[in-house]
């Protein structure tokens, strides 16, 4: 049976001693559902993302960097190397980009001229 997201936005399943933690830790704390599968992740920091550039890549490079983000930046439900093949294909990408967008990648609002 798949998780509902309660009234505060928090997944069932999901304290909001865990969310308070959390905030303390990584700072903003978001959720995303997909066809009711929710995750909260959080941004990822400049230096985490150096680090994942700077990874041997063995594989397709979009795909190792988004693995990589995914699993640093997913904070719950805790995503593994292992689990990663058992999603729905454009689960990783996507919640990606909103990680990424999180983190101040892509124009939110078009720059003024001044």
């Amino acid at each position: 049976m798949t998780e509902k997201v309660n009234s505060l936005g928090i997944p069932n399943g999901v304290t909001k001693e865990q969310i308070s933690e959390w905030k303390e830790k990584y700072g903003d704390i978001y959720v995303a559902t997909f066809n009711e599968e929710e995750y909260i992740y959080r941004p990822l920091k400049r230096f985490e993302y150096k680090q994942i550039l700077s990874l041997n890549q063995t594989q397709d490079a979009r795909t190792f960097a988004e693995e990589k983000v995914a699993e640093k930046c997913i904070v719950w439900p805790k995503i593994e190397s292992a689990k990663l093949s058992t999603l729905k294909a454009g689960t990783i990408s996507t919640i990606v980009d909103l990680i990424m967008a999180a983190s101040n990648f892509g124009i939110t609002e078009e720059p003024r001229k001044l």
